[in-house]
């Protein structure tokens, strides 16, 4: 591989990008014996092409939106098994929970053990409705439904959300980076999501390896503030997250 030619660099970086790895500029020139700038420059070239997003000392994987929930349900994988079985473990018996939107969220309720007392509180339908096909006691935060995550947005959802105390809130994920934190596609959704962390004694967020080392288009929870991550992801990507906060992998 001739990494003196620039399409030849900007393949191998642009494949690094696809598999959930940050391109860090420093790093890169030294392995590919050229200057930063060069690097520099190849990575200008792969975002204007959309395939990298430029961040300072380097590119991150380009995060593009998921297609609205209700569209995901019918043609998504399954998530991991043994993922949802670590974020069921990482829950425990605590009594509320405020549980997000989504289908890896929405697998978790669906294998929830039955805990005396217990109460799920929500701003997503199908959660609500999962909860009660279980005969869980279920709260749905009421608001404005929004497409992406299929969750309650808005004033009143996020005043009822002040409203409560919980235990645990479980985040999914559309971005997880190490600098740049949780992120979310949908600003709305961002918002939530905030309030919902800030609501409880602890926050745990359940992705899979697509989102880690991803910036979606709006920060929502800094790494620090973050309680566990639970993911099936094992890589450098993920060792950079455990610096800052405790990882769990499946």
């Amino acid at each position: 591989m001739n990494l003196n030619v620039p399409d030849t660099r900007q393949l191998e970086l642009a494949r690094r990008l696809q598999e959930g790895q940050q391109v860090i500029a420093v790093e890169a020139a030294q392995e590919f014996d050229v200057s930063v700038d060069t690097i520099r420059r190849d990575i200008l070239a792969l975002e204007a092409e959309g395939k990298a997003q430029r961040v300072r000392g380097g590119a991150v994987p380009l995060s593009t939106p998921a297609p609205p929930l209700h569209e995901r349900l019918s043609g998504d994988v399954a998530p991991d098994a043994k993922l949802v079985s670590a974020a069921i473990r990482e829950i425990g018996s605590a009594a509320t929970l405020l549980i997000d939107g989504g289908t890896t969220t929405l697998a978790i309720v669906e294998h929830l053990p039955h805990e005396e007392g217990r109460l799920v509180i929500t701003p997503s339908p199908w959660i609500a409705i999962a909860c009660q096909r279980k005969n869980v006691p279920v709260y749905v935060l009421g608001g404005s439904l929004r497409p992406q995550g299929g969750i309650a947005t808005g004033d009143t959802a996020i005043e009822r959300v002040g409203d409560v105390s919980a235990d645990v809130a479980i985040l999914g994920a559309c971005g997880l980076d190490a600098e740049f934190g949780l992120s979310s596609d949908d600003a709305e959704e961002a918002m939530m999501k905030k309030a919902m962390h800030r609501a409880a004694s602890r926050t745990i967020v359940v992705t899979s390896h697509a989102k880690i080392g991803l910036r979606a288009r709006h920060r929502t929870v800094a790494i620090p503030e973050i309680d566990a991550v639970v993911t099936d992801s094992n890589n450098a990507t993920t060792d950079l997250l455990a610096s800052h906060t405790r990882v769990v992998t499946k």
